[in-house]
């Protein structure tokens, strides 16, 4: 996931069903989550407290209904294979509910209303807003939905140092500017050809093992800015490390754009960083 607070780049694992609280991730790796509590205003009951049946109650207005028997989730008829549920509750951290089922055929989000999210006296209130609907991913973003990443979440991440200076970037910008990756130091924005970044992810080194397999080692960089409007991946050669020990960089790829659509719908944004992974 891009984010707000950088603070991490691996991908938690998927609950099949449960109340959730989800730490910053990046986009491509699926925004999934552990099963850890999230306790909103005025309600002090833990997840493992909460049947499958209540949690999934209140969808049931808009088509999403939770068979007991079989431990599925409906949509219209259907069999969900991924439902979430996620919204925002401070500094780059989502809350909210998921559930997958290999098995499933269609992939479906839940639909909330945030604009008008009301204070009690004490100045708490509940960030998960209005639940206004339950609509259907698109085909195109159901064929793209990397299961593997739900099934095989990473290793746990380590953040080393700070955030680079704007030096640093700006050094940084040299090796991208042959394949139109540029830096505006002012403004703090990275291009591509032309186009505002939104999010960019460089790994420098890996051991060969894909993002999302559960076995990648390797560091990476994550770069951009909210209002950007294109999401960017490097590709390096990590046979043959350049004189930084990274592997030499061959190109620069444009995220499709089901891709960035999917990483909008999971409400990111970005910050510079650098993490790796054990």
């Amino acid at each position: 996931m891009l984010v707000g607070s950088l603070a991490g780049c691996s991908t938690a694992s998927a609950s099949q069903g449960g109340t959730s609280q989800l730490g910053t991730t990046s986009p491509q790796v699926l925004d999934a989550s552990n099963q850890i509590t999230m306790t909103t205003e005025g309600d002090s009951t833990s997840s493992a407290d909460i049947s499958y049946e209540e949690l999934f109650k209140p969808y049931e207005q808009f088509g999403l209904t939770y068979d007991s028997g079989k431990n599925e989730l409906k949509f219209n008829g259907k069999t969900v294979r991924w439902f979430e549920d996620y919204y925002t509750v401070e500094d780059g951290v989502q809350a909210g509910n998921d559930f997958f089922n290999e098995n499933g055929v269609v992939d479906v989000y839940a639909v909330r209303d945030l604009t008008s999210i009301v204070r009690s006296e004490d100045g708490s209130f509940d960030p998960a807003g209005k639940l206004i609907g339950v609509k259907e991913f698109s085909e195109a973003e159901f064929a793209a939905r990397d299961v593997e990443a739900i099934k095989n979440p990473p290793s746990p991440v380590a953040i080393a140092g700070d955030p680079p200076s704007a030096k640093e970037l700006e050094d940084m910008a040299k090796e991208y500017e042959a394949f139109g990756v540029t830096y505006d130091i002012k403004n703090d924005q990275w291009y591509f050809n032309g186009e505002k970044v939104r999010f960019f992810r460089d790994v420098l080194t890996s051991n060969g093992e894909g993002l999302t397999s559960g076995q990648f080692k390797g560091s990476m960089r994550l770069l951009g800015s909210a209002d950007g409007t294109v999401d960017i991946y490097t590709v390096r050669d990590f046979a043959h490390p350049d004189t930084s020990g990274n592997g030499t960089l061959t190109g620069i790829e444009k995220y499709s754009q089901a891709e960035f659509d999917e990483h909008t719908r999971q409400d990111t944004q970005s910050s510079s960083g650098f993490c790796t992974v054990e």
